[in-house]
């Protein structure tokens, strides 16, 4: 064999031991890269799973009525936790005492009557603001109101094995009667649109906002100020009793005594007897509410002062650290 065989043969040799060293390298440097990326997912998901949820059902007291945006007590809170928490806004003025369970999944919800959908139809009406087609198991209707669930909404509903979507139209503000007035209506998914659909009255509703609730670290509840308990405190605490056994009296809430001037020194008696050391009595006066309801509506120094008792009494309870720098918090970004 020639010299000049023999060194193409080496080269030939070198050339293929280098391409074997390029594609370790690449593939060295591939297992690198998902190595670093499942790292950061699981590094992400795992900041995900620490900052611990915290909603707060209620009703306009909770939405922040008149307040701008971040004024409202849950907002304040999640201030004052700081970045290992993030507090949900769960409140809808004018629902009553009934109806907050129902959308955090306390109670169960059925079609009061059938529901049936022509041939090519989309949406129908199902009920208005007095009566929305929709009841508890214990025949009780709900009144829902026309934010159908903020931060934590109600839809996609699900109607037996099916998914909805609620909508509201018509809606009306009567200023002097405090009242308002919409039409209710139900949508299904435009592919379905083809052939009739019935839907049996007494089928079971299950709200998106049901499933929300469901991995809450801590959950803060006020309800009352709309009606739904007919001036019976037994009842009134058997309600919110309800929403908290959801999860289990062992798992971390609060609930603020209701402080409006008709609810009776004897009710907010029992109602921290009921409650112990989860309920938060909230010193009601003229300063700290708002004009249009002024014993029940709060302003903005009403709310600072609701969620400092709020961050003060979970501490006591040792839900959350009761130092710390208040900060706004930004969740984690997972890319």
């Amino acid at each position: 064999m020639s010299f000049v065989n023999i060194g193409a043969q080496y080269a030939t040799i070198a050339s293929i031991k280098e391409e074997l060293q390029m594609n370790n390298r690449k593939r060295l440097g591939i297992a690198v890269l998902a190595v670093c990326a499942a790292f950061s997912a699981t590094r992400c998901s795992a900041d995900m799973q620490q900052i611990r949820k915290v909603l707060c059902w209620g009703d306009s007291v909770t939405e922040g009525m008149a307040m701008p945006r971040g004024k409202d007590y849950p907002s304040r809170l999640e201030a004052l936790l700081g970045p290992g928490y993030r507090v949900f806004n769960s409140g809808d003025g004018g629902e009553n005492s009934i109806t907050i369970p129902a959308r955090q999944g306390a109670v169960a919800l059925r079609t009061a009557a059938p529901i049936a959908f022509n041939a090519g139809e989309s949406a129908v009406r199902i009920g208005d603001a007095d009566d929305n087609g929709l009841r508890t198991s214990d025949g009780d209707k709900i009144m829902l109101t026309a934010a159908l669930g903020r931060q934590i909404p109600v839809n996609p509903v699900k109607i037996g094995e099916a998914e909805y979507r609620l909508s509201v139209r018509d809606f009306r503000w009567n200023s002097p009667t405090n009242r308002i007035s919409y039409t209710l209506w139900l949508s299904r998914d435009e592919g379905r649109t083809e052939a009739p659909l019935a839907i049996p009255g007494g089928t079971p509703v299950k709200f998106a906002s049901v499933d929300a609730a469901a991995d809450a670290y801590c959950e803060i509840f006020f309800m009352g100020a709309n009606g739904g308990w007919n001036n019976d405190i037994d009842r009134l605490i058997a309600q919110f009793r309800t929403m908290i056994s959801r999860r289990g009296e062992s798992r971390p809430y609060l609930v603020i005594v209701p402080y409006w001037r008709s609810f009776s020194q004897k009710n907010k008696d029992a109602f921290k007897k009921a409650f112990g050391s989860h309920a938060v009595e909230f010193p009601v006066q003229d300063s700290l509410c708002y004009k249009n309801r002024p014993d029940v509506h709060l302003n903005e120094r009403g709310y600072a002062l609701l969620a400092e008792l709020l961050h003060q009494r979970g501490a006591k309870l040792g839900y959350w650290p009761s130092g710390g720098q208040p900060q706004p918090r930004s969740a984690p970004q997972c890319d």
